[in-house]
């Protein structure tokens, strides 16, 4: 005599599949956010690299070129502001965008307009466009390389991916350089003007120049922008 065994299979209920999309909907609601700005982090980091290695690989040029000695670009100042019109020469594609001086409008893209403002990293105070309005040159990519000669010193202000794209921010997509005897060197190094790190690169604080010396952060922190988003974005 056989014995047949019958086997029933259990079938999710309706309530076990609710909590189970519950549970799934709770963990991507948690995942997702930190997995964007990952990637975020990654495109402004990746951006940074290639402008700045961009923007030394002109100065090297610049430099190597016996026709302007280095100990004079702070001095290039005249009316025309040659510093930047001597610079634009050592890329490929670089567009003119112009010089005009606080308050004055550039309405040629990709240029900065001027009439419009950055922020600082709290994002809560505006840039003076003083910093920016010595020329400014718009690279092939979308990158801005802005200038201000100011009393003999030289800044490079490099917004990495373009004004037309946010958020605009000192230390998280424009970062600013400084012309030294020892090249160029991102603000925030000893030997800058600005070189007080945790001042003036500092989230927390609201001062109208917060911002300007991350770039030492930047190129020094391999994790400036995963930490950038992770601690400082809101």
């Amino acid at each position: 005599m056989s014995y047949h065994f019958l086997s029933q299979k259990r079938a999710f209920t309706l309530a076990e599949v609710l909590i189970t999309l519950g549970i799934i909907g709770v963990v991507a609601a948690m995942s997702i956010p930190s997995l964007i700005n990952n990637v975020r982090a990654t495109k402004l980091k990746s951006q940074f690299n290639k402008a700045h290695a961009e923007v030394q690989l002109a100065f090297k040029m610049m430099a190597d070129n016996e026709s302007v000695a280095p100990s004079d670009y702070p001095r290039l100042d005249g009316g025309d502001k040659t510093f930047y019109k001597e610079f634009i020469k050592y890329f490929n594609s670089g567009f003119d965008c112009g010089v005009a001086h606080a308050g004055a409008h550039i309405s040629n893209l990709p240029c900065y307009p001027l009439n419009k403002n950055y922020r600082t990293l709290d994002g809560k105070t505006k840039v003076n466009s003083s910093w920016l309005d010595d020329g400014q040159i718009g690279l092939m990519d979308g990158t801005l390389v802005l200038f201000e000669n100011y009393v003999g010193n030289l800044w490079l202000s490099i917004d990495i991916n373009g004004y037309n794209n946010p958020p605009n921010q000192w230390g998280v997509d424009l970062f600013t350089f400084q012309v030294t005897d020892d090249g160029l060197l991102p603000m925030g190094n000893a030997k800058t003007t600005y070189n007080d790190a945790d001042k003036y690169c500092d989230p927390s604080k609201s001062d109208s120049l917060n911002g300007i010396t991350c770039a030492e952060k930047a190129v020094k922190d391999p994790n400036y922008f995963k930490d950038l988003y992770k601690n400082y974005r809101k």
